[in-house]
Formats: C-alpha cells, structure tokens, sequence
C-alpha cells in the first residue's frame, strides 16, 4: 500500500510539472518564430546606418595625401559589404505582408511612404555626401590613381541605387507613393548623380 501511494503521489507530481512546463515550452517556441521572422526595412537601415557612419567618416576625413587605393579600396570594401547586405535582407522580404514589411525599429507602427523615403534618403545621403567628399578632393588635388578611385566611387554608388530599387521593389506594392516620395528627397543630389555618372539613381531622378 505504502508503495502504490508513493507511485501515485510520483505520477501526480510528473503531471504537474508537465503542466507548468507546457506554457514555458510554448513561450520558447514563440520566440524562436518571432526571431526568426526577417528584419523590417527600417529595422535594416537602421543597423545598415549604424555601421556605415564610421566608415563614411573615414571618407569625409582623408586628406591629399590619402588619395591612393590602397587608402580608399579597404573602406570603400566595407561600405559594399554592408550595402550588399542590406540588399540581400531586403530581398527577403518579398512577399510579405506590411506588419513585417513596414514595422519601425521598435515595433509598435507601420510606417507611410514618407516616413519609409526619409529612411531611405538618409542612407543615401550618408553615403554619397561622403563619396562626394572623395570625388571633391580628387578634383582640388589631381593623382595618378584618379580614375581607378573614380571607378572605385562609382561602383559604390551604383550599389547605392541598387539598395533604392530594390526597397522601391518590395515596399512599393505596399506603399503606391513610395517612389515619387524617394525621388523628391534625393533631389538635391542630383549633381552628384551626375558627376559621379550614377546611372541607376540618375534614371531614377530622370537625370540620365
């Protein structure tokens, strides 16, 4: 008797434990979902910012002397790293309805058109001002290795325009005025676009 009420009490208490585990296993499991869901887009730009600043610093802060491949190439490297990224996260998204499409970085709202443009006109921004700078100091202080940084300046910024239709590819069945939104605020790079012969952004801004 003794023993039967020791198996039974055992048994109780296994049952017990199963049910209270039950909700911490399911909590796990909704977790691993939710993390492996995609990044939104702000989300993206928002890591892909973070990373780009100090590097677009970098470029800001060269001098005469910097003027070398062997300067710019490594920095110019890490930006395509980063931007290829952004692409490729972007990409995934394909498909996929706006609450993981268009969350903002703290979840909590959809983002419009405009908010998404200024999102992206800020990465852009970011790293063509910097290209910018680059190109202006070759311009003021002509080197031997001129045209092989110009090329090197012109395939990040076609990468760049890459990134901009590639979100317009994806958002903008989500947001019908996302491109128009983006061309208004990347209007003031136009003659960059055009120095640099950016031909993706330039057909974009109908500059080329």
């Amino acid at each position: 008797m003794l023993f039967r009420s020791i198996a039974t009490l055992a048994t109780f208490a296994l049952s017990v434990v199963s049910v209270i585990a039950a909700p911490a296993a399911n909590a796990d499991a909704a977790a691993l979902v939710k993390k492996a869901d995609p990044q939104s887009i702000p989300e993206i730009f928002a890591g892909a910012t973070t990373s780009l600043t100090p590097l677009t610093e970098q470029l800001q802060g060269l001098g005469p002397d910097d003027l070398t491949v062997d300067k710019i190439s490594p920095i110019l490297g890490s930006i395509t790293v980063i931007l290829d990224e952004v692409v490729t996260n972007v990409k995934l998204l394909v498909g996929k309805e706006a609450s993981i499409v268009l969350l903002t970085v703290d979840g909590t709202v959809i983002v419009l058109a405009h908010d998404l443009a200024v999102i992206v006109s800020e990465l852009v921004h970011l790293v063509l001002t910097a290209l910018g700078a680059v190109l202006s100091l070759l311009s003021a202080h002509p080197v031997a290795a001129g045209a092989e940084i110009h090329s090197l300046l012109f395939q990040v910024g076609q990468l760049v325009g890459t990134v901009v239709i590639t979100v317009i590819q994806v958002a903008g069945v989500l947001l019908p005025g996302l491109s128009a939104a983006i061309t208004v605020l990347l209007g003031d790079l136009g003659f960059l676009i055009t120095e640099l012969g950016l031909t993706l952004l330039g057909g974009l801004l109908g500059l080329l």
